[in-house]
């Protein structure tokens, strides 16, 4: 019951939680500083893919709340990893949010499941050197 009042509580301040944004993952590898071709692509919800990235980068990390609060404000971004690429972008471009209430959708996402005692051993966790690279998305008529 108490996830549920919490839920009552984030669709106040946006429109829909992370489980009702899809987004499409595409996926390349990188070899030789060159990307390969699309490896893979999925559609899945934000939250599955917000979870995902907390087991690898910790909730505390500036870098997921960038590109996340990226994603969710122009619709799609690009995380360049050691080994691989990912393109997120929105399903529906009408899912966009403002600034404002990307940061709460975050927060909220990330309070949620400290509730659960996750995120503390998540931050444990994750350990690793970072380096990633959060670019803006290029003008409509630039190349790809």
């Amino acid at each position: 019951m108490r996830c549920q009042r919490h839920e009552s509580t984030m669709r106040a301040a946006y429109p829909k939680s992370p489980r009702d944004i899809k987004i499409r993952i595409t996926h390349r590898d990188i070899k030789d500083g060159l990307m390969s071709e699309i490896k893979t692509t999925a559609e899945v919800p934000l939250n599955v893919k917000m979870y995902d990235y907390i087991v690898r980068l910790g909730c505390s990390s500036a870098h997921l709340v960038g590109f996340i609060v990226q994603l969710l404000t122009k619709g799609k971004v690009r995380v360049d990893f050691m080994n691989y690429t990912e393109r997120l972008e929105m399903v529906d471009a009408g899912d966009k949010l403002s600034s404002a209430q990307a940061m709460t959708l975050f927060d909220d996402f990330v309070a949620e499941i400290g509730e659960t005692g996750i995120a503390d051993r998540l931050i444990s966790e994750s350990k690793a050197t970072q380096q990633i690279v959060v670019q803006l998305p290029r003008k409509p008529g630039s190349s790809s």
